[in-house]
């Protein structure tokens, strides 16, 4: 009962002041202006990545006889779906690309990123609703909660209270339930609408499962803000007026969400360096010519690719051969380069135990599905579908191997075998593969918001009455 009486009290007095409809109404604006937004943007991207692939397979189908090895060249084009909650995180899409080309003989990187078409004000910052919830939310709770205790100090009213005998504990708990009452005032209408944005946005067959990913990634920023308002507690309680809390909360919130991700971006590069884009083409390509090499020379006797020791006839093996040798090339290089990529990532969430945004910026674009994560599944993925099509076509030069000596390059293939390549036809993993993977940002949350609650009761328990 005293509780409730706490709690309403507290969330009456931030009416009654206005800071709940001034902050708060300008936080829910900004999140309704990014939500539609990338409403837009996921629609938009999502139809144009379907009409993409359907007509690339439908040139892929329509070519006219020619040589597989040629058909082989010209390749495919593999387009990374838009989830669904792009439209509220859209996490690393915009910066790493969307295309792949299944090309002969080579892995490609994916291309063609948002960020190369952005103008100069959309670099400057990409509005969404993860973005403001992990930026602005905090300086949200700071802006309801800093005076909490050190107002009420200040005032003589906190002695007051505390010589009437209401526990400290109860105290800072009915304080903290007014400030998660004025967060869900605030967001929860943000939630049903992103939720039916979602729904409406999804599939047929992944509505399910983005509609799960979306009450995840919901309560993973429930976590995250729960950190803040015990933290805000906290400080309010150790200061002794509220000039001195808002300063002590300001200067974290800027050290936590402009400084410090920066910083430990920098420390996990030096502490699991990566290697530049020559220095990676440069080991690459030394590789693959000594593995292509000790190919030839066992098969063939000679380390001359495509000279006159090797007949025409047998073309169609060493090309065969050539790609298959270079499989393990690539995928021990690229599998290296993107381990690296996820040691830095794990060093930044285990950061999070201290700068909580860094855990639920993980969190957040893992659940959203726009992590490294997905990216790397649906890169994998596109490497297997441009080995599938090059093995059918080198399969079909050595069913047809030149038979005189002279006509391998006039051979043409009909399109019958065109067809035996299937379209690509990649699907996001779901939602209990997303939580796996984002398993330790969700822990540290977790393990953060116990230690900000611990901050708190230590603080209040030191207020007196005397």
């Amino acid at each position: 009962m005293l509780l409730n009486w706490i709690a309403r009290r507290e969330f009456l007095e931030r009416l009654r002041d206005g800071r709940l409809y001034w902050a708060g109404g300008l936080v829910v604006m900004l999140l309704f202006t990014a939500l539609a937004v990338g409403w837009a943007h996921q629609q938009g991207a999502h139809a144009e990545q379907v009409a993409a692939q359907a007509m690339d397979y439908r040139d892929w189908l329509h070519q006219d006889k020619r040589h597989p090895h040629d058909a082989a060249h010209q390749g495919m084009h593999a387009f990374k779906p838009e989830p669904p909650l792009s439209m509220v995180d859209s996490g690393i899409n915009p910066f790493i690309g969307s295309t792949v080309w299944l090309q002969a003989h080579r892995q490609s990187e994916v291309k063609f990123n948002a960020a190369q078409d952005a103008t100069g004000l959309q670099r400057f910052g990409n509005l969404s609703v993860g973005w403001i919830l992990q930026v602005l939310g905090p300086l949200l709770v700071i802006v309801l909660g800093f005076n909490a205790f050190a107002g009420e100090r200040e005032q003589g009213i906190l002695r007051q209270t505390l010589s009437l005998g209401v526990a400290p504990l109860r105290l800072l708990a009915g304080k903290a339930l007014a400030l998660s009452a004025s967060l869900a005032v605030l967001l929860v209408p943000a939630a049903i609408v992103a939720a039916i944005a979602v729904a409406v946005g999804a599939e047929q067959g992944e509505r399910i499962d983005a509609l799960l990913r979306l009450a995840a990634w919901s309560l993973g920023y429930a976590v995250y803000l729960g950190i803040f308002v015990f933290l805000v507690l906290g400080v309010s309680a150790m200061s002794a007026t509220s000039r001195t809390a808002i300063t002590v909360l300001l200067a974290l919130w800027i050290g936590q969400a402009v400084m410090a991700p920066r910083v430990l971006s920098e420390l996990s590069r030096t502490w699991f360096p990566s290697p530049t884009r020559l220095e990676f083409n440069q080991q690459l390509g030394a590789e693959l010519k000594a593995v292509s090499n000790k190919v030839w020379q066992e098969n063939f006797g000679t380390t001359e690719r495509w000279g006159r020791d090797v007949p025409l006839s047998k073309w169609g093996i060493a090309l065969r051969l050539d790609d298959q040798a270079s499989y393990p090339v690539y995928d021990r290089h690229y599998g290296r380069l993107w381990d690296t990529w996820e040691q830095q990532q794990t060093v930044q969430e285990w950061s999070g135990l201290v700068l909580p945004i860094l855990a639920i910026r993980s969190f957040s674009m893992g659940m959203a599905g726009t992590d490294f994560s997905h990216h790397r599944r649906f890169t994998t993925a596109a490497e297997l579908h441009r080995r599938n099509i090059q093995d059918l076509m080198s399969k079909d030069l050595v069913v047809h191997a030149d038979p005189l000596g002279d006509r391998h390059f006039s051979y043409e293939a009909t399109p019958d075998l065109w067809a035996t390549v299937p379209p690509f036809d990649y699907h996001s993993p779901g939602v209990g593969w997303a939580l796996w993977h984002q398993a330790r940002s969700l822990a540290v949350l977790c393990v953060g918001l116990l230690l900000a609650a611990a901050f708190a009761a230590f603080a209040t328990l030191r207020q007196r009455a005397l």
